[in-house]
């Protein structure tokens, strides 16, 4: 799988965000996530970068966002801690799984039980990246 230093994306990035456990791009229309190896993505780590990507699109809520898991690493999700997430009025406009592994998809949908929002896997970014535009340009024309 192609990371998004490696893609043809990469130039559209408008902001990275470097945590300890992982890198965040924020795009014009969606935000691309590359969580590192060996990680349990919990809600400690969602507030984090909800506070600086709602302050960079100013959105209070992430409603009109798009958000694109790049699966490049092996890492676990606590599925259960996407309640958190919606317990704290937060959502999504949508979500995006890019996985290339069959125990990837299989986990994408026990995540898939826990959201909301419009949500989708892909085993490519090209086809995630065409689907968030897609999906956003529907939002804009919708409002």
């Amino acid at each position: 799988m192609q990371s998004v230093e490696q893609s043809p994306f990469y130039p559209s990035v408008q902001k990275e965000l470097h945590f300890p456990f992982g890198k965040f791009y924020l795009f014009e229309k969606f935000v691309i996530a590359e969580v590192d190896e060996g990680v349990t993505f919990s809600w400690t780590h969602a507030k984090l970068v909800i506070e600086e990507v709602t302050d960079f699109y100013d959105q209070t809520d992430g409603s009109n966002l798009i958000y694109i898991t790049n699966r490049i690493n092996k890492y676990d999700v606590k599925p259960v801690d996407w309640l958190k997430f919606f317990m704290h009025t937060f959502s999504l406009k949508g979500y995006a799984v890019v996985t290339d592994s069959r125990i990837g998809t299989q986990n994408a949908k026990l995540e898939s039980l826990f959201m909301k929002s419009k949500f989708k896997t892909f085993q490519s970014l090209l086809d995630a990246v065409q689907w968030a535009a897609a999906l956003h340009d529907e939002l804009v024309k919708s409002s």
